[in-house]
């Protein structure tokens, strides 16, 4: 068997099918509003009159792209293209102003590498038995998993924690607008018809990151153009980017720290497998958990943060195929669109996948470790040439990038709404910057809100249904407690972190 799944990969067609996939997810990852979930509806319908492996390979190699792409806008440019990018780009920007943009393009490249290598192969030898563990998680238990989630609000919070607070609660505020998730009936929308189809993550991210971004560089590309014409020559420099590194140097340095990268890319592999987890929150607590052990300072270009949430979030997409093809759950939107294609072909995914379509599906998934490999390869080969990018002027890159917004932001739903919305995020993210409110806690509390909501409402009727208390059924669960178990002793870690590196500063400006 093992013979004619390697026989079936090594096709040319197939072989081609990664290829393109891969490169077009990193180009449509790459694009601030675009992401994983755009790029395979764009291509899904071309996949009909395909074979079922090419076809796969094809709509598999989009999404793993995708998870590197979006850091490549975020690191040149301060723009995640894709919110699992967010934290990348914490790291990355300050990296580009320091001189050292090549070299966390390096990391990201490696890293998202590494970590989706070890989401697959994770994949590839556990598959039905971590669904069978997955599914152990029923809404309590996500609910609580969710909550964990929210202690990691100190490590995003740059120096202010009840900044950071205000942040996520402004996140899970934007998140309830619109139709409640359990009862059907409209909330908080003020009137307002538009208000009903709630607030999209990605137009929410192209506001409060993109957008304000956008203003920051216009004003001081203004005032450059202004300084130039009062001193008649350019007074800015752009050989402070050309460093020189080799992606040999970079996988180096990240294999001095192999605790971060590996216990980063466990944490996206379990999360991925929870459905409805996603790789951004995989990066997140990811970053998370490395700032809270490193010793060194995360938010102004520590390659350790890098290495962190790009391992994690390539991870996770290995993670959130094991639902889909052994229990027939998609884990994420992307993959629901990905479970369609295979049922477009009359494959069904579920515990009989692994039987009556062996060799599709290994193949499916050696073919997916494949798009990893590529992906590396294309992200390292071309890191020369996208450092490039900042040599352009601003106003050159401008202009385009607005393009990018607005029509990353009309693609979501063909809507001008979401045009609209990215437009007030752009001015309440530009006020966010001025008084230094971080938006990653923002988006935290704007991912976790609804899984939050949702899981509790859920677990209230079920214990209700049983005629118990809803903490009286949770603890009824042996996991629930494990799992609350585990976030205090993660709350007491975070603060205690949060303490020291107050006395840190404290003992440096006294």
């Amino acid at each position: 068997m093992a013979g004619s799944i390697l026989q079936s990969i090594f096709t040319p067609g197939a072989l081609i099918m990664v290829l393109l996939g891969t490169a077009f997810g990193i180009v449509i990852g790459a694009i601030p509003g675009l992401g994983a979930s755009i790029g395979v509806t764009v291509l899904l319908p071309f996949t009909y009159s395909m074979q079922p492996l090419p076809a796969l390979l094809l709509l598999a190699g989009v999404f793993m792209g995708c998870g590197f792409g979006g850091s490549i806008s975020g690191i040149l440019l301060n723009i995640p293209g894709t919110s699992e990018a967010i934290c990348t780009t914490v790291e990355g920007y300050p990296m580009l102003r320091k001189g050292r943009g090549k070299e966390a393009l390096y990391y990201a490249a490696i890293s998202s590498t590494i970590g989706g290598t070890i989401g697959v192969i994770v994949l590839i030898l556990f598959a039905p038995a971590l669904a069978h563990v997955a599914l152990k998680f029923g809404p309590p238990e996500m609910m609580l998993v969710a909550m964990i989630g929210l202690t990691i609000i100190a490590s995003l919070s740059a120096d202010n924690y009840l900044k950071g607070i205000f942040g996520a609660c402004f996140g899970m505020l934007v998140s309830m607008v619109g139709v409640d998730i359990v009862s059907g009936t409209a909330r908080m929308t003020f009137g307002i018809t538009s208000f009903t189809m709630g607030f999209k993550q990605v137009a929410l991210a192209l506001g409060l990151i993109a957008g304000r971004e956008l203003i920051v560089q216009t004003r001081k590309a203004l005032r450059d153009s202004a300084a130039v014409r009062r001193k008649g020559t350019d007074t800015g420099s752009k050989d402070i980017y050309l460093e020189s590194i080799s992606p040999w140097t970079a996988l180096k340095n990240i294999l001095k720290k192999p605790f971060t990268l590996l216990y980063s890319a466990g944490i996206g592999t379990f999360i991925g497998i929870l459905p409805g987890a996603g790789a951004a929150i995989a990066a997140f607590v990811a970053y998370g958990e490395a700032k809270r052990r490193s010793k060194e300072p995360f938010g102004t270009g520590n390659p350790e943060g890098i290495v962190a949430a790009e391992s994690a979030n390539n991870a996770a997409v290995g993670g959130t195929f094991v639902p889909m093809l052994a229990l027939g759950i998609p884990g994420s939107a992307t993959c629901a669109l990905i479970f369609s294609a295979l049922t477009i072909h009359g494959i069904i995914p579920g515990p009989n996948l692994f039987t009556q379509y062996g060799e599709m599906t290994y193949g499916f998934m050696y073919g997916l470790l494949i798009s990893v490999v590529v992906m590396g390869l294309i992200a390292i080969g071309c890191t020369p040439f996208l450092a490039q990018i900042v040599k352009l002027k601003m106003s050159y890159i401008i202009p385009p990038v607005i393009c990018c917004v607005v029509l990353g932001a009309f693609s979501l739903r063909n809507s001008m709404f979401d045009v609209y919305t990215a437009m007030a995020f752009t001015v309440i993210g530009y006020l966010f910057y001025k008084v230094k409110i971080a938006p990653a806690p923002v988006f935290l509390g704007y991912i976790l809100g609804p899984i939050i909501e949702k899981n509790l409402l859920t677990s209230m009727t079920i214990a209700g249904a049983a005629q118990q208390n809803v903490l009286v059924y949770m603890l009824h669960r042996p996991l629930c407690i494990g799992i609350t178990v585990v976030g205090i002793i993660m709350l007491y870690a975070n603060i205690r972190t949060l303490r020291n590196e107050k006395k840190t500063k404290h003992r440096i400006n006294g």
